[in-house]
């Protein structure tokens, strides 16, 4: 499914507001036309509206407009409010004087509930609740119609990235040149030419993993030279606390979490091969389904692959990708 689906409220949400409009309406009258002469004495007090008005007709009109603007807003409300999803996300945008949004991933390990109440379930409607998930996002659906069939909805929109990685075929890999989902690093932090650890080697990884993501994936092979000459992980290893595979995927999660974020984590995997005497591993990067900014220097910067090469848009050009790759998407983030 590629397109987007909009989901609306029940109207019957609709018709038990404007009966509970009706019933503050009848209270409202009673208390304004309660016993006592003081309401009359202040409203006569007022000469423009009294010499032109009576007060009995004066209550009427207010109670009227009062009840007309409570309903035109009601509907107005149930009108602007939707629900939108597509593959890998859902989208909630509400509001009637100032429009807001609010998108969240859907994710395989989110859990999903059905609940209606005893009018709903004759009446078809009933409200969703999603939470969970890498990000730890919820979001109810609340009082929709036909919730079984939105159900289904969602279960094809579920994020096919997060739905497992397949393992590398390496020899294939290490036999194929560069391309828009291929690149190889010499190394995650160890700078081999310069024999010390550097850090802009760790930005280099994690612009080309931004770029993966914003794309349409990927794999990056580290320990690998351009060349295709095994240089291994031994070096980062031994530049972490933890010398391992373990400590290298550690070292890995908190540079993407400090500059990409810990909620886009869940579409990476790393696999470790053993080649020869080597170590290498290989970062598969699924494409995510909204925007990913890097974090540099307390600055954003967003990054594509073009071809076999890592580019950074402008932020004139931003927008116009972001229009083109993830249509219906907000500027910001989940």
């Amino acid at each position: 499914m590629s397109s987007q689906v909009t989901i609306k409220r029940s109207p019957f949400i609709l018709i038990r507001t404007f009966i509970a409009i009706e019933l503050a309406a009848f209270l409202c009258y009673f208390l304004v036309t309660g016993r006592g002469s003081y309401k009359s004495d202040i409203y006569n007090q007022i000469p423009l509206l009294s010499g032109l008005i009576p007060y009995d007709v004066a209550k009427l009109l207010f109670l009227a407009g009062v009840q007309l603007f409570i309903t035109v807003y009601a509907f107005a409300r149930w009108y602007s409010e939707s629900y939108s999803v597509r593959p890998g996300s859902l989208s909630h945008r509400w509001g009637v004087f100032f429009r807001k949004e609010r998108i969240v991933p859907l994710d395989k390990s989110m859990a999903v509930t059905v609940s209606s109440g005893p009018l709903g379930k004759r009446l078809h409607y009933g409200s969703i609740r999603i939470e969970g998930g890498p990000s730890r996002a919820f979001l109810t659906l609340a009082a929709i119609s036909q919730p079984t069939a939105v159900m289904g909805i969602l279960e094809r929109c579920i994020n096919p990235q997060s739905r497992g990685f397949t393992q590398p075929d390496v020899p294939k890999l290490l036999k194929a040149d560069e391309h828009e989902r291929l690149e190889f690093k010499s190394s995650l932090r160890f700078d081999h030419k310069s024999g010390n650890v550097n850090r802009e080697l760790e930005r280099a990884v994690m612009k080309t993993v931004a770029a993966f993501l914003n794309t349409k994936g990927g794999e990056l092979v580290i320990g690998v030279s351009d060349k295709r000459e095994p240089l291994g992980l031994l070096r980062d290893y031994q530049s972490l606390q933890h010398p391992s595979n373990d400590g290298f995927e550690n070292h890995f999660t908190q540079v993407f979490n400090a500059m990409i974020g810990p909620e886009f984590r869940h579409l990476v995997k790393l696999w470790f091969h053993q080649l020869g005497p080597h170590d290498i591993c290989i970062v598969q990067v699924m494409p995510s389904a909204w925007p990913v900014y890097l974090r540099i220097d307390n600055g954003e910067h967003f990054f594509v692959r073009t071809g076999n090469i890592t580019t950074a848009l402008k932020l004139s050009e931003v927008e116009s990708y972001r229009r083109s790759h993830w249509p219906g998407r907000g500027a910001q983030n989940a």
